[in-house]
């Protein structure tokens, strides 16, 4: 049982970079950010924090045009 739940944990961690991977942190700065502080508390960090510089290159040129 105890290894179920360490394959969930790694899992949502593993999640949660992926949804963080277009933000400044990235990837693996989000799974081991999840790794500390929980994919919960990752998800409420991934919310507040800024797209990747690529990103905002491409939003910018898009208002622009």
């Amino acid at each position: 049982m105890p290894i179920i739940m360490a394959i969930l944990y790694l899992t949502a961690c593993a999640i949660c970079g992926l949804m963080g991977r277009r933000t400044a942190f990235g990837f693996l700065g989000h799974f081991l950010l999840s790794l500390v502080i929980t994919p919960v508390g990752d998800f409420l960090v991934q919310i507040v924090s800024r797209p990747s510089r690529e990103l905002r290159q491409k939003l910018d040129k898009l208002d622009l045009d």
